[in-house]
């Protein structure tokens, strides 16, 4: 049973109520036996009841108003009763009247305090002798009653510093044994807290054991999805390669059709030569010839020029003969008119002249038609002479392209010849290429060997890959259970009190739901207070009234739950509000969330020293997250606070994260640092499990 010094209080307090009870009644029904024989007055009765209850009620409202557990009723019982007591002993005859204070002042002793026990005793003797003295001077002063007297007050001496003795010895023995309770509970609450401590450490290292387990398993299935990716490019590889080998037979076949072609295309370029130097010849016959027609358009060309010489002697002979004409013609009519003169005598004279002058009109006309003639001779000279020009320039044209044909034939025939030089050279290369061909099938053979023992080794790989799946479900299942039995460990702590309020420090987060509502709360612990948590949330409640609500508060890896709890409202206008809580909390372990890949850069800033580091985010979940940076200051940054700033965030408004380094790994200079968040992020959970419903592998 859980020791509570006010429920012992309230015990004693109890049982001392009840004996006075048990006392009261005796006493009320002997007196009252005593008046019905005569040997009491009502009136005495009365006074005798109201001293004995009136008090005895007076107690009981106090410990209806203060408590059971009040120190004031034993002030009360000892200051009541003794008005009592001193009441009875002063007005009976009875020697024995003074053991009437023994039964409830035994009772005194539950309270164990020696100091108000000897105050007790010290009174209770002063009223004992009162009363001696008073019957004493009433007349009761025999020797006899003397001796009783001495017997009264020594006995009562001798009860109470019994009672002080035993209170003194169960003091002692109480301290004692407090004494050697506390060293057994010191050592228990050092092994207890050797225990929290050490399930912990058994929790960080199942968390890291987990979260490297699942890093592992995402590995796993990652690399099983790479090796069945890589089992069907292989298979397809495979399938090419023994496309690519008959290919390349076909390839090596058709080059060697090609090899035969390009052979008799080197025989086919070498008569092509014999044709062409047979070409220059016969060119070399037509520039000759060309030639010779030249010379005798030359000599047409003296020709043209001597018969137009002489056409123009003829034109000028005939514009002689024109003149004679002329000249003839003047004389005949000369004649005439000297005949007409002579009359009858120069009649003949006159025949003569008209013959004249018709001979020279006739010689005048062939004249004029010579002219004419010869104007159209000149005419046709004229133009004969623009042909052969002509004529003579397409032959001067022809001539020279004939002499620029016969160069370019002799280049044809000059460039056939290094055409076949060539040729001899492609037909020396192709024949290597088919000798390489026939290297290259032989290494794709090579190859797909090669490539069937790689498909036996992804088989094989694949087969490990499962078995190490199967491995890491029973290693999985034995991380769960030795988390479900340090859980149950720490549960069993938080139950028998050694997990408490006591472990909640400042800085950490709580969480609280509010009745009547499902959404939490969230906050950080600001200080403990006398009942329970003084915390500082991220908004301002409109609270009214003291109001019930459930918290949670992250202790490392483990929850404090407390179901019964109150938040007091708000007084001071700010976000700090008063929890106040009762009772041991239940301890729950952190809920596992899944984890998923990330590439994000970031930037990580230490809490104790504000240094800054630069990194990329490796994986994250709800509450933890795992990057990698090059700095060897995370090496042995182990337990140490930091927070995450992560750049190009899905989630802009939560890219800000606190967390505490759990594990650091050296991977070949680069450091892979994972991290526990303080409290839950609901977002990244509700986002995490959206992308993995989609199929996504990554965070973005």
């Amino acid at each position: 049973m859980e020791y509570d010094e006010n429920l012992f209080k309230a015990k004693a307090n109890r049982r001392a109520r009840n004996i006075w009870l048990v006392f009261s009644l005796l006493l009320t029904a002997n007196y009252g036996a005593d008046v019905a024989n005569g040997l009491n007055t009502p009136i005495y009765y009365l006074m005798f009841l109201l001293l004995c209850w009136v008090p005895f009620l007076s107690g009981q409202i106090l410990m209806k108003v203060k408590g059971a557990d009040t120190d004031l009723y034993r002030y009360d019982l000892a200051i009541g009763y003794g008005i009592f007591y001193l009441f009875v002993i002063c007005t009976t005859e009875s020697p024995i009247a003074f053991t009437y204070a023994l039964p409830v002042t035994s009772l005194l002793v539950l309270y164990k305090d020696k100091k108000f026990m000897k105050y007790c005793g010290i009174i209770n003797t002063g009223m004992v002798i009162f009363s001696c003295a008073y019957h004493y001077l009433h007349g009761f002063n025999s020797a006899a009653d003397t001796k009783n007297y001495q017997l009264q007050i020594a006995c009562i001496i001798l009860c109470y510093i019994c009672y002080v003795r035993s209170i003194q010895h169960l003091n002692e023995s109480d301290g004692a044994m407090t004494d050697s309770i506390k060293s057994d509970l010191h050592r228990v609450v050092t092994t207890v807290d050797k225990v929290k401590s050490a399930s912990n450490s058994i929790l960080d290292g199942v968390t890291v054991v987990r979260e490297l387990a699942s890093e592992n398993k995402h590995g796993a299935d990652v690399v099983m999805l790479g090796m069945n990716e890589l089992t069907g490019n292989n298979t397809q590889l495979q399938d090419r390669t023994t496309s690519s080998m008959d290919m390349t037979t076909d390839i090596n076949a058709q080059v060697q059709h090609v090899a035969a072609m390009i052979e008799e295309m080197v025989e086919l370029t070498r008569e092509s030569g014999v044709h062409a130097q047979s070409s220059s010849s016969d060119l070399d016959s037509l520039i000759e010839t060309t030639q010779v027609m030249s010379n005798l358009s030359n000599e047409v060309d003296h020709i043209l020029h001597d018969f137009k010489s002489e056409f123009e002697m003829v034109k000028e002979e005939t514009g002689t003969i024109d003149n004679i004409s002329s000249q003839t013609n003047l004389l005949a009519l000369n004649a005439s008119i000297e005949a007409a003169r002579a009359g009858e005598a120069g009649k003949g004279f006159a025949v003569v002249a008209e013959e004249i002058r018709k001979l020279s009109s006739e010689t005048s006309a062939s004249s004029g038609q010579i002219q004419n003639a010869l104007v159209r001779l000149e005419e046709t000279s004229a133009k004969m002479m623009t042909s052969m020009e002509k004529t003579l320039e397409l032959i001067q044209q022809t001539m020279e392209k004939v002499t620029q044909t016969g160069e370019n034939v002799k280049k044809i025939n000059e460039d056939s010849s290094q055409l076949g030089d060539h040729i001899q050279d492609i037909d020396s290369a192709m024949r290597e290429v088919e000798t390489s061909n026939s290297q290259l099938v032989e290494n794709m053979e090579q190859v797909s060997d090669i490539m069937s023992h790689m498909t036996n080794c992804i088989n094989d790989s694949d087969e490990t890959s499962k078995r190490m799946l199967s491995k890491y479900e029973e290693s999985a299942n034995n991380i769960n259970s030795i988390e479900s039995v340090i859980e149950s460990l720490m549960c069993e702590l938080g139950f028998g009190g050694f997990m408490g309020i006591a472990d909640v420090e400042a800085g950490m987060k709580v969480l609280f739901t509010l009745e009547g509502e499902t959404e939490p709360h969230h906050g950080e612990l600001v200080e403990q207070t006398q009942d329970g948590l003084l915390i500082k949330t991220s908004e301002i409640l409109s609270l009214h009234r003291v109001t019930g609500c459930e918290v949670q508060v992250v202790v490392g890896n483990v929850l404090y739950c407390w179901n019964k709890a109150s938040l007091d409202p708000n007084t001071d206008h700010n976000r700090n509000y008063s929890i106040r809580i009762t009772g041991r909390p239940r301890i729950n372990n952190r809920r596992k969330y899944p984890r998923i890949d990330a590439s994000n850069t970031c930037t990580i800033t230490m809490a104790d020293s504000g240094k800054t580091y630069s990194g990329k985010l490796d994986n994250i979940s709800a509450n933890g997250f795992a990057f990698l940076s090059s700095d060897p200051v995370f090496t042995d940054a182990k337990g140490q606070s930091l927070t995450i700033t992560i750049n190009d965030f899905a989630l802009a408004s939560h890219n800000v994260l606190d967390g505490r380094i759990i594990r650091c790994s050296d991977h070949d200079g680069t450091y892979i640092v994972g991290c526990q968040m303080p409290d839950d992020n609901v977002y990244i959970m509700e986002y995490i499990e959206s992308r993995l419903r989609d199929g996504a592998t990554s965070f973005q």
